[in-house]
């Protein structure tokens, strides 16, 4: 009797861990330390974390209402996030702004997004609300300061004269469609949107991939973890260019409402700000990487190329590692 017990027991705990929607983990880390030219100079570091989720009920609150879907058949991927990125001069000794460089910035926000592919049209459209702030209270320059002295780096002396902080508040909107879907090959189009006090901007962009993957359109969590009872590992590599217009970057310019360094900082305790440092309005990208999963468990590697968020100023690269574990 017992042991009959003990059976339904294990069964039913059985049937109730398969019947849960999955759940997916990632950590991510982007840096300059990745690349080939470390210059600590622009976008320098960006750490995130992410909680992915399915549900088997549509959610019943007023934000999820603002999350677009891709159709009856589509997979809908939920996730909250939160990310610290931070933006530094090429001089981390100099105590005062260069007028000719970029200004010491930081921001923290959470975000609360939804990636709805349908796999029988083949297109997803991707929502983020994000919600932060910018400034002393992102606490950008803490953990700058503490991540050289573990690392022995120089440390950085000129973060009393980062950007004034602000409201950090966007939607951030992304379509993609299938253009060529083979076995091992696929070219994916897309566009991206963003609106809001953090940036301004509209992108469009092209997605190779080659390898052994799932189809591009059968959910977030499949592209970087093996489902339960299918392949189980996973490897391939993406091109990704992109080129898109840029109305304001807050992180860059500054708050949206009170203009920023470009056009003349209207806060009078900041002196130093240059307005012939013109925003490089035309934006352009170029990932490169691959990813690999055995089962549960995946990661990415992103090599970034970056246009100059100025016209004075160079390019730059950064690179992204990524870890992704199935719950």
């Amino acid at each position: 009797m017992r042991a009959a017990i003990l059976l339904v027991m294990m069964t039913s705990t059985v049937v109730l861990a398969q019947t849960q929607p999955p759940k997916l983990l990632r950590l991510y880390e982007e840096n300059d330390l990745f690349t080939l030219h470390n210059s600590d100079r622009g976008y320098t570091n960006g750490s995130r974390f992410d909680l992915y989720y399915q549900r088997h009920k549509k959610p019943q609150t007023i934000l999820n209402s603002l999350l677009l879907k891709a159709g009856d058949s589509s997979v809908n991927t939920y996730s909250w996030g939160f990310m610290q990125s931070m933006i530094t001069p090429s001089n981390l000794s100099a105590t005062e702004p260069d007028p000719h460089d970029y200004r010491y910035s930081g921001s923290l926000y959470i975000s609360h997004a939804l990636h709805s592919s349908n796999p029988v049209k083949k297109y997803l459209i991707q929502t983020e609300w994000i919600a932060g702030i910018m400034g002393r209270y992102a606490f950008a320059r803490q953990t700058q300061t503490y991540v050289h002295k573990l690392t022995n780096s120089p440390k950085p002396m000129g973060w009393d004269h980062q950007l004034s902080s602000a409201l950090l508040l966007n939607v951030n909107l992304k379509y993609e469609k299938s253009l060529i879907e083979k076995r091992h090959f696929e070219i994916i189009y897309g566009g991206d949107m963003f609106v809001g006090t953090m940036m301004n901007g509209i992108a469009a962009h092209t997605t190779i991939r080659v390898g052994k993957m799932p189809g591009y359109f059968t959910g977030y969590m499949d592209q970087f973890t093996a489902m339960p009872g299918g392949e189980k590992l996973k490897a391939y590599i993406f091109v990704q260019p992109s080129i898109g217009a840029m109305a304001h970057n807050t992180m860059i310019e500054g708050n949206i409402f009170h203009g920023g360094i470009f056009k003349g900082d209207r806060n009078p305790e900041k002196k130093n700000s240059d307005p012939s440092l013109e925003p490089h309005h035309h934006m352009t990208c170029l990932d490169m990487g691959g990813v690999i999963a055995y089962q549960g468990i995946g990661a990415s590697f992103t090599y970034k190329i970056l246009s100059s968020f100025a016209r004075t100023l160079p390019g730059q690269a950064v690179g992204n590692i990524s870890l992704y574990v199935r719950l």
